[in-house]
């Protein structure tokens, strides 16, 4: 009976890859290299951040918004009263109406008059100044309603509209609270897809865009998510790295929450076995390897004792490159 010398097939590695043999459910074994990675400490943060302010001194008459709430691009927000406009506006307004009404009166008398001067009975100095009177009116007329519309602008300011689609993460004032020109009412960080990572400073060189990066909330699950950076920030804030990335199906995290990236850390040889290969007895794993003609039962170390997302499992001794297993019976 053979015997196999196991330190001979001792080999330090962590990915693999196969090629099917000639027999059926047969594999060759074959090395690669990987990159191996390790969690890292990040923080997510808002992919952007803006501010609703007040450009009327006046009061909160109106707030829609909580914190947690999503609201819609244009979405109003809130409405700020400045109480020194309507008195305003309706001042104009009465002084419009009774400038039309001179206006409609200054053009009854000109046209009444242009009939006068033709026929001699109305004299010519006369009427060009009853002409440019009224000419003057309408000017007059013309300046008050543009008056009263920049009134009408400056009112309809104090609609506090949302700059995107976004979150409410901060409200600084309640109904009623009298408010400055330039005072912040609310915070927003946009919701678009985006994820703001904040890693630590010594990863700034393993970071790269376009690469492909696993988040894992610890706070929430130890589901692994799939991101991809798609831009890094040239400059380091707090001594954190600053990267966006866009991350499948969207994630469900609080700003400002702790999150585990897996980050690279260096490359490696392995060797890595479907599942279905490996079987276990008495705690005992075992992989059919080839021995000259026949198959035989060889013990091997795993990594770990579970697969991983694609099935396979890690062999860290008893298999060497070029070794033919075999699915066991």
């Amino acid at each position: 009976m053979a015997v196999i010398d196991l330190r001979s097939l001792v080999l330090a590695a962590t990915f693999g890859a196969f090629s099917i043999g000639a027999a059926a459910q047969t594999l060759t074994i074959e090395e690669s290299i990987v990159v191996d990675y390790r969690p890292v400490i990040a923080r997510i943060e808002a992919g952007d951040t803006a501010t609703a302010r007040s450009r009327l001194q006046g009061v909160v008459t109106q707030l829609n918004v909580v914190e947690g709430k999503i609201v819609k691009a244009g979405e109003l927000v809130a409405v700020v009263t400045d109480d020194t406009l309507r008195p305003q506006l309706a001042a104009l307004t009465s002084r419009i109406e009774a400038l039309k009404s001179q206006v409609r009166q200054g053009e009854e008398d000109l046209a009444r008059n242009e009939g006068l001067l033709a026929q001699g009975f109305y004299p010519r100095a006369r009427f060009d100044e009853q002409k440019t009177g009224l000419e003057v009116l309408k000017r007059t007329l013309t300046s008050a309603e543009a008056e009263r519309r920049a009134l009408q602008a400056r009112e309809q300011e104090g609609r506090i509209l949302a700059p995107a689609d976004a979150h409410v993460t901060a409200v600084n004032v309640v109904q009623g609270s009298v408010v400055s020109p330039g005072e912040v009412l609310a915070s927003f960080a946009t919701v678009n897809g985006i994820v703001r990572l904040a890693l630590p400073e010594r990863h700034a060189a393993t970071l790269k865009e376009g690469e492909t990066i696993s988040l894992r909330l610890p706070s929430r699950s130890d589901e692994i998510r799939t991101a991809t950076v798609v831009k890094i920030y040239p400059e380091l804030r707090q001594g954190s790295v600053i990267a966006d990335a866009t991350v499948q199906g969207g994630l469900t995290a609080l700003f400002g929450e702790r999150v585990d990236v897996l980050a690279p850390v260096g490359e490696r040889r392995a060797i890595r076995v479907p599942k279905e290969y490996v079987s276990t007895r008495f705690g005992v794993d075992f992989v059919r390897v080839a021995v000259g003609e026949r198959f035989i039962d060889a013990p091997v170390a795993l990594a770990a004792p579970l697969a991983d997302g694609s099935g396979q499992y890690e062999i860290l001794s008893g298999l060497k490159p070029g070794d033919r297993i075999q699915k066991p019976e």
